[in-house]
């Protein structure tokens, strides 16, 4: 099947078997070396990428699904600077992700931020996946059982939610002043 994306900004269009999955074509196809896959379609969340800046397990997302979605891996999003918001809050609070969570851990909080910065009032259930996404109300809070949702996609221990939890409160701290000076 050919599928047309945009995959780190570019466009491409692929033909592929419809029932691959991402994280085959972003290793295969479009020769991503940096992705970490082990668990082949296991769910150990190593294999997280941005699909339309959403956190999703590139295992588990089978190529019909990508048809004009936007793709962001670990590779583009740490050249941006959303990314020094998250590696700001990483060396503020002491605490970083081990080499083998780092990058799919920075994509799941850039995901949630995405979320908590977002203007728009309601839940929405996301179609891929399944996953509850949340977004900020009109008071800008957020539910922590939402974040730790969203956090246990990757399944390593290197980190407790807690210190997770604050690395998201002072990356959304400084995007928001960002913001604020903006503006």
């Amino acid at each position: 099947m050919k599928i047309e994306c945009s995959i780190d900004g570019k466009a491409l269009s692929l033909s592929v078997n419809s029932n691959k999955p991402l994280s085959l074509i972003l290793m295969e196809d479009v020769g991503n070396r940096s992705l970490m896959s082990h668990c082949q379609g296991n769910g150990c969340g190593n294999c997280i990428v941005l699909l339309n800046e959403e956190a999703v397990l590139s295992c588990m997302v089978p190529a019909f699904r990508l048809r004009e979605a936007t793709i962001r891996t670990f590779d583009s999003f740490q050249k941006t600077r959303q990314y020094r918001d998250i590696e700001r809050a990483y060396h503020a609070t002491g605490n970083t992700p081990c080499p083998n969570c780092y990058a799919s851990k920075t994509l799941i909080i850039e995901s949630i931020l995405q979320d908590l910065t977002n203007s728009h009032p309601e839940q929405t259930s996301s179609s891929l996946t399944g996953r509850l996404r949340f977004t900020s109300d009109t008071n800008e809070s957020f539910d922590d059982k939402n974040i730790i949702q969203e956090l246990s996609l990757n399944t390593c221990n290197c980190m407790d939610m807690s210190e997770m939890l604050q690395i998201v409160e002072l990356a959304l701290g400084y995007r928001r002043r960002k913001r604020v000076r903006r503006n």
